[in-house]
């Protein structure tokens, strides 16, 4: 197998994963990620990611992901708006399984392509009823895989993309959220 497929430097990625799975104590088997977010004006914010943590240590880093709601939601349509960056997320996220996962197993991947689609009931977005979810009862995703591998070996592929990946098992199952809420008077 070349030790450098999809971009993926196989060796290292094998070393890495024999790290986690040998590794007694919990900090040396996660990961934290943070994001601070501030808003700017009407319906723009800019979030700020400038650290995370990775088996123990951590790493200072510098991005900043702007968000916006289109003119027709109150916005200036000058970024994303947060739901397109929670699919981007979602496709980011399955899109670095693919590539990582199809490495491991010796598959080539000549091109990448996942396209989510999710509708919002706007009566619970907008507070109108309380018996209409704010978000997404059902999203669905198209994977556009294009490789030479035999199709067994990429529904399995599929199967643990499915399986191990953390923003499709985010939107999967309900995460446990902890709100802190600071008021600073003017």
């Amino acid at each position: 197998m070349d030790n450098n497929l999809n971009g993926i430097n196989v060796a290292a990625l094998q070393e890495f994963a024999q790290s986690v799975a040998e590794a007694t104590d919990a900090s040396k088997r996660s990961a934290r990620f943070n994001v601070k977010t501030k808003w700017e004006h009407q319906t723009r914010s800019v979030a700020t990611v400038s650290r995370y943590s990775l088996v123990g240590a951590e790493y200072p880093r510098h991005f900043e992901i702007a968000a916006d709601e289109p003119v027709e939601f109150l916005g200036q349509n000058s970024a994303p708006n947060p739901q397109e960056l929670l699919m981007a997320a979602l496709n980011a996220c399955l899109s670095v399984g693919y590539a990582v996962n199809a490495a491991a197993m010796g598959i080539t991947i000549h091109s990448l392509e996942i396209e989510t689609d999710g509708e919002l009931d706007l009566r619970g977005v907008l507070g109108l009823s309380d018996s209409v979810n704010p978000g997404y009862d059902q999203v669905s995703y198209v994977v556009r895989l294009h490789t030479d591998a035999p199709r067994e070996k990429v529904e399995e592929l599929h199967a643990v993309v499915t399986k191990t990946s953390v923003n499709l098992a985010n939107f999967s199952k309900a995460i446990r959220m902890v709100p802190t809420l600071e008021i600073q008077n003017a």
